[in-house]
């Protein structure tokens, strides 16, 4: 099978295989000279303000079409730990209340729900079966006093895809939020925002960009318009010299209030070029190429004897692919040397794939892979 593009696009892919899009992708060259150009654009005073908004415009636009939604819905800040941090500080916990998380959660999904329980709120942990998290062990755990359910779209450790507009159509039969964290998917399978209520995603993994850029949409319904965002910047309002600058203010009715500075500007250009980029591609072909090319990983892994923590069918995946493997990390050291980058740790091995990768990137690795019996 072969890649979806050119991987003379990419910085470096003549020289490695690339199973790293789960942790980072290589530099788009396109995202070089968009770096490059807000570079130039920055000595030209107001000149390079006004393509600074402009392009930050065209990001929110590219985003928005990415997630089925609308620009305004769409706040960029630094990263996904602020994002999350943003939607637990606007929601008025009180004690007593709940929030439903799950075991294959990375830890910022998890944290700031941790520090609420000082304020007596409690966090219900929903383990998972066989690597996966289901609909029905989540909604057992949701009762009248949860405020938030917090769930990955992909999991960052098995790969597993949760179907979170089922999901959701049972909780806006109830007070409960849905958060959904769509950094592992986002740039390879659909997301739609209009089947949750918070979306937060990274700009440097499957989105192709480069760190320094965080994305919170909000699905602006009845069931978060009462939210308060209690410590707002001075981007977040609608007038910032007004004459009662100095005793109130009015937050932006879109999720401009979320925004409280500057974005990191050279971050912006890279993600409003790698996410145009993606959006001609079309996710439903890249969806397409990563599921096929997972199914010969996943047929060969198990042929080898791995004990795959994804699952087979299609619609349970995306890009990611993990097998058990206590020795996670040295698997990938040694892959590493022979220039084939996977992640190692947390008990497994995950090789995670994108639009750039071929049937001979799937080969290189199982050819390398030690065998399953040298590493118990």
């Amino acid at each position: 099978m072969k890649s979806l593009v050119d991987k003379s696009l990419f910085l470096g892919l003549d020289c490695c295989t690339w199973l790293y899009s789960g942790a980072e992708t290589p530099t788009l060259r396109g995202s070089l000279d968009a770096v490059n150009e807000y570079l130039h654009r920055r000595s030209k005073g107001p000149l390079g303000r006004e393509r600074n908004s402009l392009v930050e415009a065209v990001c929110k636009q590219n985003v928005a079409s990415l997630l089925h939604g609308r620009a305004e819905d769409v706040a960029l800040i630094s990263n996904t730990s602020e994002a999350i941090g943003i939607i637990a500080g606007s929601i008025p916990f009180r004690q007593g209340d709940n929030i439903v998380i799950n075991t294959l959660e990375f830890p910022s999904g998890v944290l700031p729900w941790l520090g609420l329980q000082q304020k007596g709120v409690e966090v219900r942990v929903v383990g998972h079966t066989n690597w996966q998290v289901s609909i029905e062990d989540i909604l057992a755990q949701v009762d009248h006093r949860t405020r938030l359910v917090m769930t990955s779209h992909v999991s960052y450790m098995s790969g597993s895809r949760m179907d979170y507009r089922r999901l959701y159509q049972s909780l806006k039969k109830t007070d409960a939020l849905l958060l959904l964290d769509v950094t592992q998917s986002m740039g390879v399978v659909p997301v739609y925002l209009e089947d949750t209520d918070f979306i937060v995603c990274s700009s440097y993994k499957w989105l192709l960009s480069i760190h320094g850029a965080g994305i919170l949409a909000v699905n602006q319904s009845d069931r978060v318009r009462d939210l308060v965002f209690r410590t707002p910047g001075w981007r977040s309002i609608q007038e910032q010299f007004g004459p009662s600058r100095f005793e109130t203010y009015t937050l932006h009715e879109d999720a401009r209030r979320y925004e409280r500075g500057f974005p990191s500007y050279p971050s912006l250009y890279s993600l409003a070029y790698s996410t145009g980029f993606l959006v001609e591609i079309g996710i439903e072909n890249i969806e397409s190429h990563v599921l096929q090319l997972g199914e010969e990983l996943i047929e060969q892994m198990r042929t080898r004897g791995y004990e795959v923590m994804t699952p087979d069918e299609q619609s349970l995946r995306a890009g990611n692919i993990s097998f058990v493997c206590d020795q996670g990390s040295r698997v990938a050291e040694s892959l590493q040397q022979k220039d084939v980058y996977v992640w190692g740790g947390d008990g497994r091995v995950r090789a995670s794939l994108h639009l750039f990768n071929d049937s001979a990137d799937v080969e290189k690795l199982i050819e390398l892979l030690p065998d399953p019996s040298s590493l118990n």
